[in-house]
């Protein structure tokens, strides 16, 4: 008998039961529905124990939405507040995704896995597709090189080994150079003329110049088209990723490959980075200069063969994705964190001004601008971060499990902000202080790692790059601070702006310099 024929059979004899004997009927449905409700409560008894090892769900979701216009309204309350109801470790819900969220001291547990339970690059992706705009982008020219586990990682291996805080020194006169070309080009004012600017479209192109000129070399990091490239790169892949994000797969694929493409840029970079690393491997051009791209293009694979100089020119916007946005992005802060503090301003004037030269290491000598620095990455630091994707089910000391496939987040403001994790500090976490970090007896500088302090990572997954940065960042303002006052129209810290309750930017308000 066909399925419709047996519902059909069973529909007349249900209708003929209640027609005949109405109270037989209610009297027998009723009893068949108490045993079958006190079947499924024996049937879940069992599941409830499992349920234990689960990581609570925070309750509240919104059809579409999830728990997002409730993080985006108050991002650290909304956190704290299900920290203290379903513990350091839940799970929330933002549109379509769900996110694990740890806290506290759960956060190691994350960020000190093993790559073979946790990854940071698939987590990233996830979020923010960016392998996905980069392959659709360019895959037709290049198909970018699959690295080995064997393999030492070609853009990370090369950082942690030769961007060490004693070895920041090589880039020294090339950071000095590229920024006072900047301020000649752009911040050229004479005594008293202001400007009012926008800091990240400054910003972005000011550290592109640095970072150009530092990893690509001065044979092509002059190369104004390939700074503005790189600079813009990371709001270009933004822009696509959203598209991959937000619609259907095929119909987002062509939108970014007709529309969205970051094929002119990874053009540039290639016609630029390919003939000279070329010419570097046959001998024709001296390697004379220290850069990641020929660290890269001389780094063995574990078979003991050398990667071509097209693979290695492709690694340049790896390095330039996560260093140009990343120190562009603390560096506004910074900026603004300043602007609404001029006696803070004028001590740093009053330390810079004792130095016998302004260079990067002498700069970082000045314990007041570290203590600043840290206190801003501190401070200014996202919500929710460091994604990582569960490569497999992840049990927390706790004895929950985080499945496999899942995507995992750090509360990385509601961390810096927890007593129990923190030094003792005469300012509440929850307020700016510069002069926090000054005159502790243990290593608080603004490139130290701790609990209390998860802006880089932790272990040694930690971000190899955050020495460079923090001395290019600190160079920035010092130079900043010696030529300009530094001021907004409000003369106050103007709010943040959120994106989804997980991203802190900086404010929109526009920076004031006016020349000494």
């Amino acid at each position: 008998m066909e399925s419709g024929g047996i519902l059909t059979t069973a529909s007349n004899f249900v209708l003929s039961q209640y027609v005949t004997d109405r109270r037989r009927f209610i009297l027998t449905t009723g009893s068949a529905l108490l045993a079958t409700w006190t079947l499924l409560r024996l049937l879940r008894k069992p599941k409830q124990q499992e349920a234990d090892n689960v990581v609570p769900a925070v309750s509240g979701a919104l059809p579409v939405f999830g728990h997002a216009l409730q993080i985006n309204k108050d991002p650290l309350g909304f956190i704290q507040k299900c920290k203290a109801k379903y513990g350091p470790a839940f799970s929330i819900k933002l549109i379509t995704q769900e996110l694990y969220v740890l806290t506290g001291k759960m956060i190691p547990e994350l960020l000190t896995a093993s790559r073979k339970y946790v990854s940071f690059t698939d987590g990233v992706e996830t979020v923010m597709p960016v392998e996905r705009v980069m392959r659709l982008s360019y895959e037709h020219k290049h198909v970018e090189e699959s690295v080995s586990p064997r393999d030492k990682h070609p853009i990370t291996f090369p950082i942690k080994q030769n961007f060490k805080a004693h070895q920041i020194d090589v880039f020294s006169s090339r950071i000095q150079k590229a920024f006072k070309e900047v301020l000649y080009e752009e911040l050229n004012l004479k005594s008293g003329e202001k400007i009012q600017i926008e800091p990240w479209d400054f910003l972005s192109h000011a550290i592109s110049r640095i970072s150009c000129l530092c990893f690509a070399g001065s044979r092509v990091g002059t190369n104004k088209e390939l700074v503005h490239a790189m600079a813009t790169l990371t709001q270009n892949i933004v822009k696509a990723g959203m598209m991959l994000t937000v619609l259907p797969g095929w119909i987002a694929d062509v939108l970014v490959r007709r529309y969205f493409s970051v094929e002119r840029e990874l053009d540039l970079l290639m016609e630029l980075l390919v003939p000279l690393l070329n010419g570097i491997r046959s001998g024709e051009i001296p390697d004379d200069e220290t850069t990641f791209v020929s660290m890269t293009l001389k780094l063995p694979k574990s078979d003991g063969s050398l990667r071509s100089p097209q693979d290695a020119a492709f690694h340049f916007k790896g390095v330039a994705l996560a260093s140009i946005h990343t120190t562009t992005h603390f560096t506004s802060f910074a900026l603004h964190e300043l602007a609404c503090r001029p006696q803070l301003m004028n001590e740093l004037r009053d330390e810079i001004a004792k130095l016998d030269e302004r260079t990067p290491e002498s700069i970082n000598s000045i314990a007041l601008l570290d203590s600043f620095l840290r206190e801003v990455l501190r401070y200014d630091i996202d919500n929710l971060g460091l994604h990582h994707m569960a490569l497999q089910d992840l049990v927390l000391s706790t004895g929950q499990v985080i499945p496999k496939g899942s995507l995992i987040v750090v509360a990385s403001d509601e961390a810096h902000r927890d007593p129990a994790l923190a030094l003792p500090s005469e300012k509440p976490l929850d307020e700016f202080d510069p002069y926090r970090f000054m005159n502790l007896s243990e290593d608080k500088s603004s490139s130290t790692i701790g609990l209390d302090f998860v802006s880089f990572g932790l272990g040694a997954h930690s971000c190899p790059g955050r020495y460079f940065a923090v001395t290019e960042i600190k160079y920035v303002l010092a130079e900043l601070l010696v030529r300009f006052k530094i001021s907004t129209l409000s003369g106050k810290r103007a709010p943040d702006n959120h994106m989804m309750g997980m991203v802190k930017f900086p404010p929109k308000e526009d920076i004031i310099f006016e020349a000494f």
